[in-house]
C-alpha cells in the first residue's frame, strides 16, 4: 500500500506541475532552474506579489485567484490519474484551501488496513515532491501540500499538511543519509 501511495501521490503531483507548465510564458522559463521544466501559468508568474491578485471567496476562506487557477490547471491531471488509478481509487480530487494550500484527496476503492504510520507517509510524501514543492513555495509563499487518503466508507486514514519545513528536514534527512 506503501508504494502505491507514493507512487500516485508523485506521479500526480508531477503530471500536476506538467499540466501547469502548459501555460507557461517564456519569461518565467528562462528564470526557472536549467534542471526543471516547471513552470507556472502566465497569471502567477506575471508579478512577484500574490497578495495583490484579486481573492476567492470560499468556504475555507479566502483565496488568491492565482493560487485557485494554478491549481485549477491540475484538473485534466487529476482527470487522467482517476483513470490511471481506478483499480485503487474511486474518486481523486485536488481542491484549494485557504490562504494557499493544495489538498489532494484520495479515496480508495476498497477498505484497506493502513500499513505505514502516519509520520513514515509524512517524510515519505515530504521527500518525493520536494522539488515540485520547492517550485511552488517560490511563488507563493505560504504554500502547503495536504494529502488527505481516505476508505472507501469515507473514514480518514491520513490527512498530512506537507509545509517547507517538512521538505527542507526531509531533504537534509535524505543527503546526510547518502553520505
Amino acid at each position: 500500500m506503501k508504494k502505491i501511495l507514493i507512487t500516485t501521490t508523485l506521479a500526480l503531483a508531477l503530471l500536476s506541475l506538467g499540466a501547469c507548465s502548459k501555460k507557461s510564458d517564456a519569461s518565467h522559463k528562462s528564470s526557472s532552474s536549467s534542471t526543471s521544466s516547471f513552470s507556472f501559468p502566465s497569471s502567477t508568474s506575471s508579478s512577484s506579489k500574490v497578495s495583490s491578485s484579486s481573492k476567492v471567496e470560499t468556504p475555507t476562506g479566502n483565496i488568491d485567484s492565482s493560487f485557485q487557477k494554478a491549481v485549477d490547471a491540475t484538473q485534466p491531471t487529476v482527470a487522467t490519474m482517476k483513470e490511471t488509478y481506478k483499480d485503487t481509487y474511486s474518486d481523486i480530487t485536488a481542491t484549494a484551501e485557504a490562504p494557499q494550500t493544495i489538498v489532494y484527496t484520495y479515496t480508495y476503492r476498497n477498505q484497506i488496513t493502513p500499513t505505514a504510520t502516519k509520520e513514515a507517509v509524512a517524510k515519505q510524501l515530504a521527500t518525493a515532491t520536494a522539488s515540485e514543492f520547492n517550485h511552488f513555495s517560490a511563488v507563493f509563499p505560504n504554500f502547503k501540500e495536504r494529502y488527505i487518503y481516505l476508505n472507501s466508507d469515507k473514514s480518514e486514514l491520513y490527512n498530512i499538511l506537507v509545509t517547507k519545513e517538512d521538505v527542507t528536514a526531509a531533504q537534509a534527512s535524505s543527503a546526510s543519509s547518502s553520505k
